[in-house]
């Protein structure tokens, strides 16, 4: 045990924990009070255990301590993990009080007002639209020959998106010897993606098991964290190898995390609304201690059920097995709930999910001690939620909310009850800030004229992306998800009148390997056409420009 104890005072860096012999592990002696139990060492207080500790105590002590955190400073404690793929794993009872101390200290860079605004400006000039800021100053419509495009009233790059690829940019501009890594694609944009590559910059892969390989990540070189954030391991990793850490992750998604934070401090199980795969429910969730990871509706119904005494134990376990913290025990962990969400998913469906969750633990527990089991959140983000309402505006719609049985029948229990989920909360404003660098935010006058067609510009990995054509076929009008203009007619070539999209029926992972797209001719119909325009908050604006050309290329039209 003595080796155990002193193992317990290290961090151990990536020699240690991955055995990779090109990189340097660089121990950091933390307080005894950061500690996790042997247990989450992988240990059982046995012999062998006890020698692995030892081995461990012995490599981490040849090592050079240098980079101890600043004394004094109220920092907690990590541990290696043999099981967390080669990180470090934080307590998830500091997890806020580490990332409060990460961003106070020297690694964390923080980009002045100034050099802000000039990494702005120079977006400004990279994925600017000359086109675009003409439709939108036209009331965001735009006739040539016979074709009208009608576009978006919110729609492409959104404000903290914009962040994002600035402060990557002036990442470049500011370190411009410095190895720098992105632990992940910036966005979901690939030509955005690429363009950082063209500059130098390298992107740390994901191995065949889902795990990220870091070996390449060395002292002193500079890591971008990107918009959707990094989980807190992750950022630990980091912080241990002692790295420059420029974090772009967007305000709304900290936000999230925030909520998170909330609902553990009062002993809550975070019920995210989210895919538990996608890289910003993986960061959000490594800040709670307790979560289950709801997709949609459908997965929200059966828990509820399950917790008013409806289900097998055993059937729960297998459905969520990737979609909860070890040793998640839905008969406990449920009693408490606070709800939050991927920004990216359908605004309707996670306030009707965090409601159905308020009514459930009403009926189990009764409305007097509500506030014991129950914590609401408006983590929506406003720029996907505006960007989904545009699009119903464009074709005259009104959006109609997802509807459950379930949460009907709790509603006609609970007549007069209001809920705490449904009181107005603060939110984020993002058009405003949008339209400073865009131009033309005056909100596009109501159309008479039906949208004949809808073209989705945007990474067939994008989230936000794909609802937007979800909503485009549910109202039946025919739309086509494209990642660059260059899908329109043959790819380099002629602009001929055929398209190759991804149908909603295809993965990301699939399309993104251009595997399973559908190609459809005479997609442009003869005769005059009004054309419906909008993009993912991933996609700038040059890209939506270059397809609006290429659109009127294929009538023979310039502008």
């Amino acid at each position: 045990m003595a080796a155990a104890q002193e193992a317990s005072t290290f961090v151990a860096g990536s020699l240690l924990l991955r055995g990779d012999l090109r990189a340097v592990p660089v121990p950091v002696v933390l307080p005894e009070s950061y500690k996790v139990s042997e247990q989450q060492l992988g240990g059982t207080g046995g012999s062998s255990s006890n020698a692995g500790l030892a081995s461990f105590a012995a490599a981490a002590a040849t090592t050079f301590a240098g980079h101890a955190w600043k004394r004094g400073s109220r920092r907690k404690a990590l541990q290696a993990s043999a099981t967390s793929g080669g990180l470090p794993v934080v307590d998830r009872a500091m997890t806020k009080q580490f990332r409060r101390d990460l961003l106070k200290s020297d690694q964390y860079f923080k980009f002045g007002r100034t050099q802000m605004q000039e990494a702005m400006d120079q977006l400004k000039v990279v994925s600017g639209s000359d086109l675009l800021r003409k439709i939108r100053e036209n009331g965001f419509k735009l006739t040539v020959g016979d074709i009208t495009f009608v576009l978006a009233e919110s729609y492409g790059f959104c404000w903290g998106v914009e962040r994002a690829v600035a402060m990557a940019y002036e990442a470049r501009n500011f370190f411009p010897d410095k190895n720098i890594w992105v632990t992940n694609e910036i966005i979901h944009n690939p030509s955005v993606n690429d363009t950082l590559s063209a500059k130098g910059m390298r992107f740390v892969q994901t191995k065949p098991d889902g795990s990220k390989d870091f070996s390449g990540v060395q002292e002193a070189d500079v890591v971008i964290l990107p918009a959707f954030g990094a989980s807190v391991d992750e950022m630990a990793l980091l912080k241990e190898r002692g790295v420059q850490i420029v974090d772009t992750t967007c305000p709304w998604v900290s936000k999230v995390w925030s909520a998170v934070e909330k609902s553990k401090d009062k002993g809550h199980t975070a019920i995210i609304h989210g895919k538990y795969d996608h890289e910003e429910t993986i960061a959000t969730r490594s800040f709670a201690k307790s979560y289950l990871v709801l997709k949609d509706m459908a997965e929200a119904e059966y828990v509820a059920q399950y917790m008013l005494g409806n289900g097998s134990k055993d059937e729960f376990m297998a459905k969520f097995q990737k979609a909860m913290n070890p040793g998640f025990d839905p008969d406990k962990d449920l009693e408490t709930v606070g709800v939050a969400n991927q920004t990216t998913m359908l605004k309707g469906e996670t306030e009707l999910i965090g409601k159905l969750f308020e009514r459930t633990l009403i009926k189990k527990f009764g409305p007097q001690n509500i506030n014991e089991h129950f914590m609401s959140f408006n983590t929506i983000c406003d720029a996907t939620q505006q960007r989904q309402d545009a699009m119903y505006k464009m074709f005259g719609a009104e959006y109609e909310a997802p509807k459950s049985d379930l949460y009907a029948d709790l509603e006609g229990e609970q007549l007069g009850l209001s809920l705490l989920s449904t009181k107005e909360q603060e939110k984020l404003e993002s058009r405003k800030m949008e339209a400073a660098t865009r131009g033309g935010c005056e909100p596009a006058a109501e159309f008479s004229k039906k949208i004949d067609l809808c073209i989705v510009v945007g990474g067939f990995n994008s989230s936000n992306t794909t609802h937007l054509l979800e909503i485009a076929e549910d109202e039946g009008v025919p739309g086509y998800h494209i990642d660059c203009a260059d899908r329109i007619g043959i790819p380099g070539g002629e602009a001929t009148n055929q398209i190759q999209h991804k149908p909603l029926s295809t993965i990301p992972a699939k399309a993104m390997m251009d595997e399973g797209l559908k190609v459809t001719h005479s997609f442009l119909p003869e005769g005059p056409l009004t054309i419906g325009i909008t993009s993912g908050a991933s996609t700038p604006d040059n890209m939506v420009g270059d397809t609006l050309r290429r659109i009127l290329a294929v009538r023979g039209l310039q502008v």
